[in-house]
């Protein structure tokens, strides 16, 4: 009997991984280390430190993407443009921690990007006086 068993033991492939729950998702920092001053973003190839009061500008648009839109944003620091998505792992806590920072930042922004569908919808939703 352990014999058939065996021979029909269904094996997991290694590609499928476990999908994350909205919440794990919503709450992982993901590629983003924060710090009173400022924020760290770290990939596999690229790392880069910004402080809050480097920033100069927020850019926020989206991408159409054929069947969807992709939600980017635009960060430029000291004459550098970090660009990001709503894909990139740690988004939803730096848009929160971007509200939280600058007080101008329309905490509606998210939301109000989202409609025409298809549309760029570009804004800047900072901008350093």
């Amino acid at each position: 009997m352990d014999f058939f068993k065996n021979l029909f033991k269904r094996k997991t492939p290694k590609i499928i991984e476990k999908t994350k729950s909205f919440d794990e998702i919503y709450s992982d920092l993901g590629m983003f280390e924060y710090t009173e001053l400022g924020f760290k973003f770290k990939s596999k190839d690229f790392q880069k430190s910004i402080n809050w009061s480097d920033i100069d500008q927020i850019n926020t648009y989206k991408k159409d993407v054929v069947i969807y839109d992709l939600v980017a944003m635009d960060i430029i620091s000291e004459g550098h443009v970090l660009t990001i998505n709503e894909e990139s792992p740690g988004w939803f806590q730096l848009v929160l921690k971007l509200k939280e920072v600058f007080q101008e930042i329309p905490k509606d922004w998210d939301i109000n990007i989202m409609q025409p569908a298809f549309e760029e919808n570009f804004t800047i939703i900072y901008k350093k006086p």
